[in-house]
């Protein structure tokens, strides 16, 4: 009977060593854990994979929407010009009052000056040329001689004539080249220049606006035209 309690001790000590060889070591469930962790890395490396592709994607489409846009722009009606740097310098028209020549109210000059400006200002250009043009014809030492002509220039001009605008605004210059539309005539001989794409004589013209009317605004006009480099 003595030796049962012996061998009883011998298993005792078996078995704590069994359990701590079995508390030491990786636990049971560590294999499908080590699988889960795998899984999880591929399926990381594949969410990035798909939101590259994705990138491309949305480049190759904002690409094609550009290239449709490009397209779509140049099967469109052509667009009218853009409007104008520079603020255009024209006064309204003379007033009834003024005291050279026949300019009372209801003066025969002044009424047909005036109803050239109104065709002028109601965009009707090519009847503001013809009556402005009857207006020098009649009257070609009338003191709105030099503003009827700067605004054939001006009718040619906003339709986009701008070869023979310069030759009209050049003819405010050879006529009446003491007089106040000299200067705006300078301006507006550049500025039809640099609608031509000719942008060295457009800065000579400018250039002669501020030589020899430095005073004007047409000259404040002209040197910012030429500080931007246009």
């Amino acid at each position: 009977m003595t030796r049962y309690p012996a061998v009883c001790a011998v298993l005792l000590i078996l078995a704590g060593c069994a359990g701590t060889a079995t508390r030491s070591g990786p636990p049971p469930w560590q294999p499908e854990l080590d699988e889960v962790a795998r899984t999880q890395a591929r399926l990381e490396l594949r969410l990035e994979e798909v939101t590259r592709n994705l990138l491309v994607l949305r480049e190759r489409l904002d690409a094609q929407e550009a290239a449709l846009k490009d397209l779509q722009a140049q099967q469109a009606p052509a667009e009218s010009p853009k409007p104008l740097r520079v603020v255009r310098l024209e006064a309204p028209p003379p007033p009834a009052s003024a005291s050279k020549g026949a300019t009372e109210p209801g003066s025969e000059p002044v009424d047909l000056y005036r109803k050239a400006f109104n065709a002028y200002r109601e965009g009707r250009f090519g009847q503001a040329i013809l009556d402005f043009e009857e207006f020098l014809r009649r009257y070609p030492d009338h003191e709105y001689a030099d503003n009827a002509q700067y605004w054939i220039g001006e009718s040619y001009y906003s339709q986009g004539e701008y070869e023979q605008a310069v030759v009209e605004f050049q003819r405010v210059i050879d006529r009446y080249p003491q007089e106040s539309k000299a200067p705006d005539a300078l301006l507006k001989i550049g500025l039809s220049y640099d609608r031509l794409g000719d942008k060295e004589k457009a800065r000579v013209f400018w250039s002669r606006v501020v030589d020899r009317h430095a005073a004007t605004e047409a000259a404040r006009q002209a040197r910012k035209l030429l500080d931007e480099g246009g």
